[in-house]
């Protein structure tokens, strides 16, 4: 079942447009992790190859994987994350670091991710300041910017105002 797009002209809602599909989000954290052939992806997600194809497609089309011949057999076929896929990477770590604090298993953290040179743990996915302090939800204003629609500048408004009540 395909949903409607999100029109309202949010960064958040357009990039849901792209990668908010939770299937999407297992197919990027499969290539970080070094998964680049559409049958090691399908077997391991366990998905349709319909599904598994539109989510390639759709993260293609938006320049987040690339799809490239595999030398050795020209019919198949590689995917390979761009630079602005690269980019999410702190987007799945979060999500990462949230689903290990807050949905447990009980035996262990699942995955953890360490620094190759040093071995050492990274730290969690924080929003920081100029200075790298950590800030929380209470410590941090929406402003709009100069592209910033009337729909953000009333929402930012209206957040201005009631912030410290409902965060």
């Amino acid at each position: 079942m395909s949903r409607a797009p999100i029109e309202d002209d949010c960064g958040i809602g357009q990039a849901l447009n792209i990668v908010g599909e939770w299937r999407t989000l297992l197919v990027l954290r499969n290539l970080f992790n070094g998964m680049r052939t559409f049958d090691a992806m399908q077997s391991h997600l366990g998905i349709s190859s319909s599904v598994l194809a539109a989510r390639l497609k759709t993260l293609s089309e938006a320049g987040i994987v690339e799809k490239r011949p595999l030398p050795e057999d020209g019919r198949s076929h590689e995917y390979r994350l761009t630079d602005k896929g690269l980019d999410l990477y702190p987007v799945l770590v979060a999500l990462l670091h949230w689903g290990e604090k807050w949905t447990p298993n009980g035996r262990g953290p699942r995955m953890t991710l360490t620094e190759r040179a040093t071995g050492l743990p990274v730290r969690d996915m924080a929003v920081t300041a100029q200075d790298g302090r950590p800030l929380g939800p209470r410590e941090v204003t929406p402003v709009p910017g100069p592209g910033a629609s009337d729909y953000t500048r009333a929402l930012t408004a209206r957040w201005a105002n009631k912030r410290e009540e409902t965060v």
